[in-house]
């Protein structure tokens, strides 16, 4: 069955439109910070689960639940839907997961906090301009300035060659991320069918390489530290927040990528009391710029 084109959506959306679609990139952007921290907390030293079995658990869960999401609109999606799907999986999919688990072995997590979601939002405007012919306005500009500022700030300078081979992944991540959210926007698919490309794909590519290799751990992690990633990795990231992330980008489009920018100011907050990490008043000054350029480049 082949779709009816969709109709353009509007630059500036109606103040119910743009309230939802803030409303859902928040609730996108908090729980990816979250990931951070409880990742970092999981993984970090004396942890039993590594970043392979975390990337079992987000989409091996994330793509059974969505599996019979997928198999009741299967006859819906034509060529373009799956092409889609196919690029979204490799930009927001087991692929860019795999890349920022990697790169957290090189570089520490809050820089990754900082540099992948820091960047995503320039990386959207820069592929939104060649590919959509967006034209951000000087409040927009101004606000991805600041949010390029603080993200720098917060990543910091490398140390080591590990680290710079650490940081080109992580912004290799945030391109990818970006073109999916371009590629997105472009896109006749929902959101839930969306994320259920992504999560069913993943599934089915990465979960047999990953039983394959021998690298679970999952029999010897304690079973309540399973059970609270299987809920959060499995379900709160690789589907209600994917769903979130999409919807907005149906809503507010371009305004939507600004908001990842967020997430390292989410991480550095909730880091206090999981981790005990206070940031000092350089990494202070670095979250108050992400978060006036947030609001600038959404207003803008």
């Amino acid at each position: 069955m082949v779709r009816p084109e969709p109709q353009a959506r509007p630059e500036a959306p109606s103040g119910r439109r743009l309230a939802e679609g803030v409303a859902f990139a928040l609730l996108a952007v908090s729980l990816w910070g979250g990931w951070f921290v409880i990742t970092r907390r999981t993984v970090g030293a004396g942890g039993v689960l590594g970043p392979a079995d975390l990337v079992a658990l987000r989409f091996g869960i994330g793509g059974l639940l969505l599996l019979p999401v997928l198999l009741l609109r299967l006859r819906g999606l034509d060529r373009r839907a799956y092409l889609d799907g196919a690029v979204l999986y490799v930009a927001q999919g087991a692929p860019f997961a795999l890349l920022i688990s990697i790169a957290l072995r090189y570089a520490p997590a809050g820089h990754g906090a900082a540099l992948t979601p820091g960047t995503m939002p320039l990386f959207a405007a820069l592929l939104g301009a060649l590919v959509l012919g967006d034209r951000p306005g000087r409040l927009a500009l101004a606000g991805l300035g600041l949010i390029a500022a603080g993200a720098l700030t917060l990543a910091g300078g490398f140390r080591d060659t590990d680290e710079l081979f650490g940081y080109g992944l992580l912004l290799t991540a945030a391109f990818l991320w970006a073109a999916g959210t371009v590629r997105m926007r472009r896109s006749r698919l929902t959101a839930l069918e969306a994320t259920a490309l992504i999560c069913v794909g993943s599934l089915v590519t990465y979960l047999p390489v990953y039983l394959a290799s021998g690298l679970s751990r999952l029999l010897e992690a304690p079973p309540a530290e399973v059970a609270i990633q299987a809920l959060y990795q499995g379900v709160l990231v690789s589907v209600v927040a994917l769903v979130a992330f999409n919807r907005s980008l149906g809503l507010i489009g371009r305004r939507t990528p600004a908001f990842t920018a967020l997430v390292p100011v989410i991480a550095t907050i909730l880091a206090i009391p999981v981790l005990g990490e206070v940031p000092d008043p350089l990494h202070v000054g670095a979250i108050l710029a992400i978060g006036a350029g947030v609001l600038l480049t959404t207003r803008g």
